[in-house]
């Protein structure tokens, strides 16, 4: 097996990413490489980074608090409904769902104030693929969010603090890439295999964003939407 040459963690062969550092597995050059604009893919290019994830000002991120938790919420009311026969079960989990939306958003503008900005997180680019990795902040805020839900009952927080748990660390390969999203006025890029689920979301810096797009054009398969 393959060892990780920043943590020292075994990895199953042939993977591009350390599963419990993110690190790049195969011999790199250092961070800050040179990206070339056009080219033959170089092995070893890549881009590694931390950045604060905005919270409030973040459309993404926002869509995603009013999305997920009113969404689960219509799933389980016409589960139960179809359980129960009880009609009122959709309208009854949507207004659950929606509050924990209010509450979510309430959160994102407390820890956009109490953390200067936003959430810690690392991010990577290689020719082998992309991934981010949730800063020890947002790690335990999920598994927070989630204990919290499951102590007063809620199925649909308990769902979606499953759901962002299960989003820390995500990696996408080249080949499996099938849309590209970019957001300028964030400076971010959405990347998504085919069953749009677990994006990787890459927040890049002002300094390195312009690099990171000439990557994306570069590896993501022709034909990406």
């Amino acid at each position: 097996m393959a060892t990780c040459p920043v943590c020292g963690t075994e990895v199953v062969a042939r993977v591009a990413f350390c599963t419990a550092c993110g690190a790049p597995v195969q011999p790199q050059p250092a961070p800050g490489t040179a990206v070339p604009g056009t080219g033959s893919a170089a092995p070893g290019e890549y881009l590694v980074w931390e950045r604060k994830i905005p919270l409030i000002t973040n459309p993404y991120l926002v869509l995603q608090c009013l999305v997920i938790p009113i969404g689960i919420g219509i799933f389980l009311g016409l589960l139960f409904q179809v359980i129960t026969g009880e009609s009122m079960m959709v309208t009854m989990f949507m207004l659950i769902g929606g509050v924990l939306a209010i509450i979510f958003i309430l959160v994102l503008l407390f820890l956009q104030i109490t953390t200067g900005g936003g959430l810690l997180t690392t991010f990577f680019i290689s020719s082998e693929g992309v991934a981010h990795k949730a800063g020890r902040t947002i790690q335990n805020l999920d598994r927070a969010a989630a204990a919290g839900s499951i102590l007063l009952g809620s199925m649909g927080g308990t769902g979606a603090g499953l759901i962002a748990m299960s989003q820390e660390f995500n990696t996408l390969r080249w080949k499996d890439v099938r849309y590209v999203s970019v957001y300028r006025s964030v400076r971010s890029v959405v990347l998504r295999s085919q069953y749009l689920i677990s994006p990787v979301v890459l927040y890049c810096t002002e300094e390195n964003f312009d690099a990171v797009l000439t990557m994306v054009k570069k590896y993501a398969p022709y034909g990406a939407a």
